[in-house]
């Protein structure tokens, strides 16, 4: 990974923006709205009220309500005052920094149908265990699908099927609606972009190696390709169709958040939080595995992550002022640690250790001091918690 993709991992890391992306787009799946980028922008308004309050327009400063009315040749068009003001019709030229009006809009990708959607099973592509475990190296290391677990991170392993393609031969061409995403087992593909209207000949901006991949954004966005992709050498690639892609990040942002969802109601300190609430933390949530023996707090230490015990046993030690470690407390499912490091000035409170194989839900401090700020409930709930144990039970590291 370069210094910049590195770069680019922690940004999108420290802001929890995989987590929000993965939410709007499974909003826009269950909901398929006519309008993707109105329903957006409402669904990040909705949701995120204080981070969007800046970008909000105040109701005195809003414009007359407008209604667009076509034409008789149906392509010009007027805009009619709704307002109370009056009703005086009124045709506007519009400024050269407005967007031009379609009259088609283009077929989303994601909105196309496919029968019996539920009971959908994706195709086993049959392939070595190494080509398996080659696949799962590099899809670790991808940004889009950090969010999956073991499980469905096989799904897509599952899923993916080989490509191989000579010296300049084109993988993506500009343009192109897209069809495949592709990691790159051996070899390397060249990115060209051509600029539109140029009778320049395509400029080469990117060269992707082994590991490395490409072709999810047009899938995703639905968008023609943005640039083409040609092979320098021989090139081994491994390939997901787009509605397998599809299917994958429906059934599994869904069965995840719903996992999350009822693990989180089912756990007492959270009993007391509304549906959005639950859901708002879901989303933020990253599953973390631990083996045997792992240190994943360590007395003393400042603190930069909260934890959920999903699965398995901690134990909690403490090194008293006799300077000897002492076991105070097992956590397991359900339990709780790291909050004290993270809503206050204090720094670990204890050396918190997997016992047998442990998977976590984790929320680094940038994502909990946010959720924290949409669930001022959460933060009342632990604060109680805080204040009514004097010693270690539950969430006390």
């Amino acid at each position: 990974m370069t210094d910049t993709q590195a770069e680019l991992h922690e940004y999108l890391k420290a802001n929890n923006l995989n987590a929000i992306f993965v939410s709007i787009v499974e909003a826009i799946l269950i909901d398929k709205p006519e309008n993707p980028i109105g329903f957006m922008t409402k669904y990040l308004l909705d949701k995120f009220p204080e981070e969007t309050k800046e970008y909000q327009i105040p109701e005195a400063a809003k414009p007359p309500n407008l209604v667009l009315a076509k034409g008789d040749n149906d392509e010009e068009l007027s805009v009619t005052d709704d307002s109370d003001s009056g009703d005086t019709d009124a045709t506007v030229t519009p400024s050269v920094e407005q967007p031009p009006i379609r009259k088609k809009r283009r077929e989303s990708i994601f909105a196309e149908k496919i029968n019996d959607e539920a009971d959908f099973e994706l195709k086993v592509i049959d392939k070595s265990q190494q080509n398996s475990e080659r696949i799962l190296q590099i899809l670790e290391n991808n940004l889009f699908f950090s969010h999956l677990d073991q499980d469905q991170m096989n799904q897509v392993v599952n899923a993916m099927f080989l490509v191989e393609k000579k010296e300049g031969d084109i993988i993506i061409n500009q343009g192109d609606d897209g069809d495949n995403f592709y990691i790159i087992d051996t070899g390397s593909v060249e990115v060209f972009i051509k600029t539109v209207g140029s009778e320049e000949e395509a400029k080469l901006v990117k060269t992707c190696k082994a590991g490395d991949s490409f072709g999810e954004l047009a899938i995703m966005y639905n968008s023609p390709r943005a640039a083409s992709c040609i092979a320098k050498g021989d090139v081994r690639l491994w390939a997901l169709d787009r509605v397998a892609f599809k299917v994958i990040l429906m059934k599994t942002t869904r069965a995840q958040r719903e996992t999350y969802r009822g693990f989180l109601s089912s756990a007492q300190v959270f009993s007391e939080l509304n549906e959005y609430e639950i859901l708002s933390i879901a989303d933020a949530l990253v599953e973390e595995s631990f083996e045997d023996g792992v240190v994943i707090c360590k007395q003393d230490e400042i603190g930069d992550k909260f934890y959920l015990i999903k699965d398995g046993k901690a134990i909690c030690t403490q090194v008293g002022a006799d300077g000897e470690e002492r076991k105070v407390l097992e956590l397991s499912s359900g339990a709780y640690f790291g909050e004290i490091a993270l809503l206050t000035t204090k720094r670990r409170q204890a050396t918190v250790t997997s016992q047998g194989n442990l998977k976590c839900l984790s929320m680094d401090r940038t994502t909990f001091n946010r959720v924290i700020e949409t669930s001022h409930r959460l933060a009342d709930i632990l604060l109680k918690h805080i204040e009514n144990y004097q010693t270690f039970h539950g969430g006390m590291i």
